[in-house]
């Protein structure tokens, strides 16, 4: 529970000696807020407060500064030189502070009831001080910018909101981050940033904006707004006055002009900013960047009286506290000293001032130009009284303390997480899709997640049965790290590489690296998916990746939001909220505003091949293992059905157990059924056999070999008879068994042996349960329009007429006349052939077999 302002004006001696603050019971709290004294106008207790304060007192209250230490009573030597004393306390009380900030640089965030102890302890100090509680601020914008990091819920950013479209989204997200940092002490959020980023080479805002479409960020920011200040009772600052979106200069490092004219300022940057005023925004941030056209004077903004009074005041008619961004900042320092800043800032119109370089020399200017007369104390008393204005409109003043016993039960609940989770699924924005990679089937795989922060997306594949190799490459990657990563591509099912700012060649990567990586891993001729986790921009600088997507941020939420994506759990419902030029210096545009791609989340995916091994490639009729399964791995395949496999068979085999050494290079699950079945030449030589065999990436659930109406090409009196040589294995895909059969049908031309094994296939499909998936692969050596086949037809499709999409065939044995087919993928009711394909023909001498396979790309709906 809180305290009151009785309770607090108890505890302040003690906390400022540096012992805890304690809780104490809901009934005293309450009793104590109804005897407090505290008056019921904010009026009254404005004036009164105002009519008692020092001079000291109430510069004080103008500047919002950090102090380095996880509790009021930590020294820290870092504190002792920029401020004279040791703890944050005491730094409370030297300069009579109206707020701090936290950071995470200043030990101020390390957990929920840390930041609960210290907000109490430094409410203490300033209540033992002035009897006026602190405004204690933090930039949780959420995405890019983050300070109070989990267990606290973590929101995707601005621009992940501009993608979801969802007013609702960005007002509870508002909410709960509201009541979040509430229940941490902390009462003001620097946020929501109003900027409408039209440039795409903004260095600073980038997708911290909600979009470059002015009605969009004014409508998601009046959202946000109400989220957190009518909902989650705390402050709302909207950043950065009047609109930092059109800049390619980072008012960190640089001085920004803005060359929007009048006109153009109003139609793009002011939309938001009388927005949030509608919607009761309290509070508003400057920006350091200069205006022309709103100013001519060369003066930023944070020092412009025409912008912060003839426009925020006069104009726009806010009454609220306007406070400046940091004032460490070079885009505020170039032109005047530290001195000399804070003065103009004030006569500018300014309430507050956080961060200045010197807290002293600044606090001291500002009293000094008061005493001096170049300030009139009236105006300070104009600043003051918006502040305490501030504080007690939003509870702080009656109830300045939290309960940290309470903390971890408001902090990060699942419904907090839940509804993170909503706004990150609803964000995520398929840009491209030209291979029809996604969605992926649902099969075990091995995935390489590879370049920016890939361990949070890692363990989400994970989840879903991917063997994951991760090689964190950071944002500006070696090129070790690019090799490594380029052969760990190369052995991988699938690659994932994640890029944060790969456009930005000026500051984040300036040798280009990410993008060395990227085209790289495109060049293996691996399926490779290319996700930007922050700006969308990135994918300008690629070449060309058939697969594309945008998350906005790399959240714990954003990378589970894209692995369900990727495995079609949810539809990609995010629509990009900018637009994305094909390269800065052109006008033409790759992706345009509002573009995004989706798929049915109810088809999954299943990938089938049939592949006949035939004599195998290399010298002396000798089977090539390796060449064989780098083929088999470039069909990238769930389920693979071999024919003419040989196993422990002489020279041809060199012994081996062909199928299960295939499948341990390729990952996967092998079985196999006899058709001919020898005793060994020698006693100490291993049966030999030949026959057909299944490699799948989900596991076996059973296996059996069918007996089937065969004519021996090994008995020199040949007599169609009932032979094992018919392989099923049964697999679940997304909770459906689906029955997987491999058959080498020699038919010989013999119409006769042609319709018997027909009537056995369709009498063993026909055992299977109706609500089970059906698919055969193998080679049949016809036509699918043979008339002997008819029957297998009331059955089963051949995926090659099905199919929508087909490349490359249908003859799939170059080496004979075009009616001999030999490789088939057929399928039973429920199942939809989308494409299917003869893979190019590659020269003999790399070809891993003189027969081409067949693959077909299938789904069936949950």
């Amino acid at each position: 529970m809180e305290l009151t302002r009785r309770q607090t004006l108890g505890l302040a001696a003690a906390a400022v000696a540096g012992s805890t603050v304690a809780a104490t019971t809901t009934a005293t709290a309450t009793a104590a807020a109804t005897t407090s004294g505290t008056p019921a106008h904010p009026d009254r207790w404005v004036h009164d407060t105002l009519r008692r304060m020092t001079l000291e007192q109430k510069v004080g209250q103008l500047f919002v500064c950090y102090a380095y230490g996880p509790t009021a009573a930590t020294a820290d030597a870092r504190n002792t030189s920029l401020y004279g004393v040791a703890t944050p306390a005491e730094v409370v009380a030297k300069y009579h502070l109206g707020g701090v900030i936290y950071f995470t640089w200043t030990d101020s965030v390390r957990d929920p009831e840390q930041i609960a102890g210290l907000s109490n302890g430094l409410q203490a100090a300033a209540l033992a001080d002035a009897g006026i509680p602190l405004q204690i601020g933090t930039d949780q914008e959420y995405g890019s910018v983050v300070r109070v990091g989990p267990p606290a819920t973590q929101f995707p950013g601005g621009m992940a909101l501009g993608a979801t479209r969802s007013a609702a989204f960005a007002r509870s997200a508002g909410a709960i981050a509201g009541r979040e940092l509430k229940a941490l002490g902390i009462t003001t959020d620097f946020a929501p940033d109003a900027d409408v980023n039209v440039n795409p080479l903004n260095p600073v805002i980038g997708v911290r904006s909600v979009s470059s479409d002015p009605a969009l960020v004014a409508q998601l920011v009046a959202a946000q707004v109400k989220g957190y200040q009518r909902d989650g009772r705390i402050v709302s600052t909207a950043k950065h006055f009047p609109g930092h979106g059109d800049t390619a200069t980072d008012s960190h490092t640089g001085i920004p002009v803005i060359g929007h004219t009048r006109d153009e300022w109003t139609r793009i940057d002011l939309p938001p900013f009388q927005a949030a005023i509608r919607a009761g925004i309290r509070s508003i941030m400057t920006a350091h960047i200069v205006v022309p056209a709103l100013d001519p004077s060369g003066d930023p903004a944070t020092l412009s009286r025409p912008i912060l009074t003839g426009i925020l005041r006069r104009q726009l008619r806010f009454d609220g506290v306007v406070i400046t961004d940091s004032l460490g900042m070079k885009g505020v320092r170039d032109k005047y000293g530290d001195a000399e800043i804070p003065l103009r800032a004030i006569e500018a119109g300014v309430d507050q001032l956080l961060m200045p370089v010197d807290p002293g020399l600044a606090y001291n200017s500002v009293l000094n130009a008061v005493r001096g007369g170049r300030i009139s104390e009236a105006r300070i008393d104009e600043s003051v009284q918006r502040v305490l204005r501030l504080k007690y409109d939003t509870g702080l003043v009656e109830r300045p303390y939290v309960d940290v016993s309470r903390v971890l039960q408001l902090v990060g609940t699942p419904a907090g997480a839940a509804e993170a989770q909503r706004i990150a699924d609803r964000s995520t924005t398929l840009l491209r899709n030209d291979a029809d990679l996604l969605p992926l089937s649902p099969a075990p795989r091995k995935v390489l997640v590879t370049g920016y922060g890939p361990a949070a997306l890692a363990v989400a594949l994970q989840k879903r049965g991917a063997t994951t190799v991760v090689k964190d490459t950071g944002t500006t990657p070696t090129d070790a790290k690019i090799t490594d990563a380029l052969a760990a591509a190369r052995a991988a099912d699938l690659t994932v590489v994640l890029t944060n700012k790969a456009w930005d060649t000026e500051v984040t990567d300036k040798l280009a690296k990410q993008q060395k990586l990227v085209n790289g891993l495109l060049g293996t001729g691996s399926p490779v998916i290319v996700v930007p986790v922050r700006d969308p921009y990135d994918v300008a600088y690629f070449d060309s990746p058939p697969t594309a997507l945008v998350t906005y941020g790399s959240t714990v939420v954003s990378m589970e939001a894209l692995a369900k994506v990727l495995y079609g759990e949810i539809a990609p419902a995010g629509k990009l909220p900018v637009e994305i030029p094909a390269h800065p210096d052109t006008t033409q545009i790759l992706f345009p505003f509002g573009h995004g791609l989706t798929f049915d989340p109810r088809d999954t995916r299943l990938t089938v091949a049939s592949y006949n091994i035939h004599a195998g490639a290399g010298e002396d009729n000798v089977f090539d293992l390796d060449r064989t399964a780098r083929a088999l791995k470039a069909l990238d395949a769930d389920v693979i059905g071999l024919q003419e496999v040989d196993v422990h068979w002489d020279k041809r085999s060199d012994w081996l157990d062909t199928i299960t050494e295939l499948a341990t290079r390729l990952g996967m699950y092998p079985a196999f059924a006899p058709i001919y079945d020898f005793d060994p030449p020698a006693a100490d030589q291993p049966r030999r056999q030949y026959g057909v065999g299944l490699l799948s990436r989900f596991p076996l659930l059973q296996v059996q070999n069918h007996p089937i109406t065969r004519l021996s090409t090994q008995d020199p009196n040949p007599v169609p008879a009932p032979a094992p040589g018919f392989l099923e294995v049964e697999i679940e895909v997304r909770g459906r068994r689906v029955h997987v059969y491999c058959t080498h049908l020699d038919y010989r031309g013999d119409p006769t042996v042609r319709r018997m094994q027909v009537a056995d296939t369709v009498q063993i499909l026909a055992q299977d349960p109706s609500t089970d998936l059906q698919i055969l692969v193998g080679d049949f050596n016809a036509e699918a329009r043979a008339p002997e086949l008819g029957g297998l037809w009331t059955r089963l499709t051949d995926s090659w007429t099905a199919a929508a999409q087909t490349t490359g065939g249908p003859n799939t044995y170059p080496a004979v006349a075009a009616n001999k087919r030999i490789d088939f993928v057929t399928v039973g009711a429920g199942l939809t052939a989308r494409r299917a394909e003869v893979p190019a023909e590659v020269p003999l001498a790399e070809a891993a077999s003189d027969h081409r396979p067949m693959i077909a790309d299938l789904s069936f709906r949950s």
